[in-house]
C-alpha cells in the first residue's frame, strides 16, 4: 500500500517571500508617521490661514468665508492620514486588479464591511474644563475653537449661539434657530466642525419622536442614546436623547459607531462643484451616480445643504431633489420616484423624513411609482416616469428661478443600465456629473464626450463602516416610518406607536356608481384574476391618480417624445379592458399583445402608498392603511384612482407588530401557559421553538408565512 503523502507534500514548495496586503503594510510604515488624533494649535492656525479667515477668541470680527473654501478650510483626520500613507501600494493593487483578465473598472474597490476592535476617535475635543460652557439635563453647551469637531448619538435639537459651524455639509449661522438632527446608529453620526472661529453651540435634549417605533418593533432597537443601566439607576430625571462620543469606546451599547466625514479627495471634488461660476446659476442640475452603497445618498444630501445655507442664501431658498432611486428613495417609500421641493438642511437619514405628509421643510411636487425596488425590470417606463419628473422641475423654475437639482441616480449601474443612464446624461441639461468609484471606464468616457461643456468628477472609494442593518431591514424601516407618519407638528416629523390593526381603514367602494377606485392594475407579471385578491389582501400598494385615458398604455408602449396612441389605434375603450374578479374586484385585463403595460406618467401620477387591510366581499369595499391626510383623499374624488401592484418587498413587519407591542410581562405568561402557540392564532404569523431555531432554552422565534414565490403568475391565465 503506498503511503500517505503529508500535507505539505501536495504543494511545491516556493521561496517567494511573504508577502503583506496593502492594508498591513502601509499600517506598519506609516506607524510613525501618523498625525496625532487632535490637531495642534499651529496645524488649526495653518488651516485657517489657508480659508482666509481670521480665528479669534469670539465670533465678533470672524469673516464668512466663501462658499468654495468651507469644504476644504479643515485639516486631515487621523483615517484621511491613513489613507494617504496606503495609497502607494493600493496603487499596485489597483494596477494588479486592472491587469486581471476581462476587469473593465477604473479602480479597485472593496465594498466589504469592517468592525474594527480598536476603539475610534470620533470628536477632537479638549478636556471638559476647556470646552463645557453649562451641562445640565435638558442642555449641553460646548465653546468650540476652530477646526474643532463633536459627534453626537441620539436625536438633538442644535443651536448656535455665536459664531457659525458645519454639519452634514450645512453652515448654520448664530440665531434663534434650533434644528433638528438625527444621529441614529445605522448610518455615520454627523459631525459638528466649528468653522471660521471660535463657536458656542447648544445641543438641546428632545421629545424623542421616532423611537416611538421600538415598542413594535425590534428594528428599530438600540439606534439612539441609551444610558448604561448603572447611570439610570442612580438619577430620577428623564435621560437625554443624545449622548457626546469623543471615540466609539464611550458608546454604553458598545456599537459600531462611526463619525460622518468627507474625505480630503471627496472635499477637492465638491469644492470644484460649489465654485463653478454655474453654481449659483439658475437650472444648476448634477447627477450624481455610483454603486449601491457608495454614499450617493450622503453626497447629494451634502450638496443639498450647502446650497441651502450658503452665503448668498435666503429664507425663500430652495433646492430639488430629483430620486430615481426606488429601491432606497430619501423622501419616499421603496418603490417611488419623486421630485422634492426641499427649504430647509437635510439632517437625519432617509426614514427620519417620510413623505406621507407636507412639511414646512419640503414637499413632494410629483411622484411616480415603479412598484419594484429596482428599474431593470422595465427600463422605458423608469426613463419615462424620469422625463416627466424633469418638466416638472421646469415646470416649477418659473416660481422657483435659480433653484438648482440634484439628481441622485439608482445603484444599479451594470449591464443594461449604462444605456440608461447615458439616455438621462442626454435628457437632462446637466451642469456637473459626480461619479461614485467604482465605474466603468467606457461609462466615464462616454459621458465625457457627450457632456463636453459639462465637468465629470470622480470620487474615490472609501471603506464601508459595519452596518447594523441590512438593506432589506433599512427598506422595511423605511416604508413603517412611513406608514406610522403623522402631521408635522411645528415643521418636524411625528409617529404613533399605535400598530397598524389599530388604526381605522379606509373604506373605499370598488362597485357601484360610488366606486372609489377604477380598477387594479399588475405591474410585471400578470396574475390570474381568480387569485387577485388572495394576493393584494395584505400587501402593498400604489395610490395612482389617472389624469386622462391617455395614462393607460396603448397596444405597444411609447418613449415620451412619441405621440400617444388614438382611441382607434387602440382598438378598444378602457371600459372593455376592466374585468371583475369572482370577488367583484375591477382589475385591468391585459392588451392585445397579452401584456400590462404601465401607466403613462404624462397623464398619471403616485399619490401615496397603502396597504390592504382587508376585502369586504359583501359590502363590495376594500380597506386601506395610508398616511395621506384627509384633504389628499378628498382631492381624490371625483376622478379615476387606480391601485398598482408589483413587487413591493412583503410588509412582514405588519404581522409581527401585535406580537412586539405587547407588555413584555403579559407575552412571557402567555407564552408559559402555551396560549400564543395553541389557542392564540395570528393570520400569516408562526412560531417556532428553540429546538427548530437554535435559539437558548425558553426563547422563540417569530416569523412571517409568505405565500408561494410567484403564487399569482403560476396560476395566470
Amino acid at each position: 500500500m503506498q503511503e500517505k503523502r503529508k500535507a505539505q507534500d501536495a504543494f511545491p514548495v516556493t521561496t517567494t517571500k511573504t508577502r503583506l496586503s496593502a492594508f498591513a503594510a502601509a499600517k506598519a510604515k506609516a506607524a510613525g508617521q501618523i498625525a496625532p488624533d487632535s490637531p495642534s494649535e499651529a496645524s488649526i492656525e495653518a488651516a485657517a490661514n489657508v480659508a482666509g479667515v481670521n480665528r479669534s477668541n469670539g465670533h465678533n470680527g470672524v469673516e464668512t468665508p466663501q462658499l468654495s473654501t468651507l469644504l476644504s478650510s479643515f485639516p486631515l483626520s487621523k483615517s484621511q492620514e491613513l489613507d494617504k500613507h496606503v495609497s502607494s501600494d493600493d496603487e499596485e493593487d489597483a494596477t494588479d486588479f486592472e491587469q486581471e483578465e476581462g476587469n473593465n473598472y477604473s479602480s479597485a474597490y472593496n465594498t466589504t464591511s469592517y468592525k474594527s476592535d480598536q476603539p475610534v476617535k470620533l470628536s477632537n475635543l479638549p478636556p471638559d474644563s476647556q470646552c463645557v460652557i453649562k451641562d445640565i439635563p435638558e442642555m449641553l453647551t460646548l465653546k468650540l475653537e476652530a477646526g474643532e469637531t463633536a459627534t453626537f448619538v441620539g436625536e438633538y435639537d442644535l443651536r448656535v449661539k455665536s459664531g457659525y459651524i458645519m454639519i452634514y455639509g450645512a453652515v448654520l449661522r448664530a440665531g434663534p434657530t434650533t434644528h433638528r438632527v438625527y444621529a441614529p446608529s445605522t448610518h455615520a453620526l454627523p459631525v459638528v466642525t466649528a468653522k471660521g472661529g471660535v463657536a458656542e453651540v447648544d445641543i438641546i435634549s428632545t421629545t424623542r419622536s421616532l423611537d416611538v417605533l421600538s415598542k413594535i418593533s425590534p428594528l428599530w432597537t438600540k439606534l439612539w442614546y441609551a444610558q448604561a443601566q448603572k447611570d439610570a439607576q442612580q438619577t430620577d430625571t428623564e435621560p437625554r436623547s443624545f449622548a457626546l462620543l469623543r471615540s466609539s469606546s464611550d458608546d454604553p451599547l458598545k456599537r459600531a459607531v462611526t463619525a460622518l466625514e468627507v474625505e480630503q479627495d471627496c472635499q477637492v471634488t465638491l469644492n470644484r462643484v460649489l465654485s463653478k461660476p454655474t453654481a449659483t446659476h439658475p437650472s444648476s442640475v448634477i447627477m450624481v451616480s455610483g454603486p449601491k452603497g457608495s454614499g450617493k445618498s450622503t453626497i447629494c444630501k451634502w450638496l443639498i445643504n450647502t446650497f441651502l445655507t450658503a452665503s448668498k442664501a435666503s429664507a425663500s431658498t430652495s433646492c430639488f431633489w430629483l430620486d430615481l432611486d426606488p429601491g432606497q428613495p430619501e423622501y419616499s417609500a421603496p418603490g417611488q420616484m419623486s421630485l422634492v421641493q426641499i427649504r430647509s438642511p437635510v439632517l437625519g437619514p432617509n426614514y427620519t423624513h417620510p413623505s406621507g405628509h407636507v412639511s414646512s421643510a419640503y414637499r413632494t411636487i410629483r411622484s411616480h411609482t415603479i412598484a419594484a425596488n429596482s428599474p431593470r425590470d422595465d427600463v422605458v417606463h423608469f426613463l419615462a416616469c424620469a422625463m416627466d419628473l424633469r418638466d416638472a422641475y421646469f415646470r416649477a423654475l418659473e416660481d422657483f428661478a435659480g433653484a438648482p437639482l440634484v439628481l441622485n441616480c439608482s445603484g444599479w449601474v451594470l449591464g443594461s443600465a449604462v444605456s440608461a443612464m447615458m439616455e438621462l446624461v442626454q435628457q437632462f441639461p446637466l451642469t456637473d456629473v459626480v461619479l461614485m468609484e467604482p465605474m466603468e471606464r467606457e461609462t466615464v468616457a462616454s459621458i465625457e464626450a457627450t457632456l463636453p461643456m459639462a465637468k465629470v468628477l470622480m470620487i474615490p472609494p472609501r471603506h464601508k463602516p459595519a452596518q447594523s442593518r441590512t438593506s432589506a431591514e433599512l427598506r422595511a424601516m423605511q416604508s413603517m416610518s412611513y406608514f406610522h407618519s403623522l402631521a408635522p407638528r411645528k415643521g418636524l416629523s411625528t409617529w404613533t406607536d399605535n400598530t397598524l390593526s389599530q388604526l381605522h381603514p379606509w373604506h373605499v367602494k370598488f362597485n357601484g356608481e360610488n366606486a372609489g377606485i377604477s380598477s387594479i392594475m399588475s405591474y410585471g407579471e400578470a396574475v390570474n384574476p381568480d387569485f387577485l385578491a388572495s394576493i393584494i389582501d395584505g400587501m402593498m400598494v400604489a395610490i395612482c391618480e389617472v389624469e386622462s385615458d391617455e395614462a393607460y398604455a396603448t397596444v405597444q408602449y411609447r418613449p415620451p417624445h412619441v405621440p400617444s396612441a388614438s382611441a382607434a389605434e387602440m382598438g378598444e375603450t378602457m371600459n372593455d379592458r376592466i374585468g371583475r374578479t369572482p370577488e367583484g374586484l375591477p382589475y385591468l385585463r391585459a392588451d392585445n399583445s397579452g401584456l400590462i403595460q404601465p401607466l403613462d406618467p404624462r397623464f398619471s401620477s403616485c399619490k401615496g402608498l397603502a396597504i390592504v387591510r382587508g376585502i369586504n366581499v359583501a359590502r363590495q369595499e376594500i380597506q386601506l392603511l395610508t398616511p395621506m391626510s384627509v384633504k389628499e383623499i378628498k382631492n381624490l374624488q371625483g376622478s379615476r384612482t387606480v391601485l398598482v401592484r408589483g413587487k413591493f418587498d412583503s410588509p412582514g413587519w405588519i404581522f409581527l407588530e401585535d406580537v412586539y407591542s405587547g407588555n413584555a410581562q403579559r407575552v412571557k405568561r402567555q407564552e408559559m401557559l402555551s396560549l400564543l402557540k395553541d389557542k392564540t392564532t395570528r393570520p400569516y404569523v408562526a412560531q417556532r421553538d428553540a429546538a427548530e431555531t437554535g435559539l437558548g432554552l425558553g426563547e422563540k422565534e417569530w416569523r412571517v408565512r409568505h405565500l408561494p414565490r410567484n403564487f399569482g403568475a403560476r396560476n395566470a391565465a
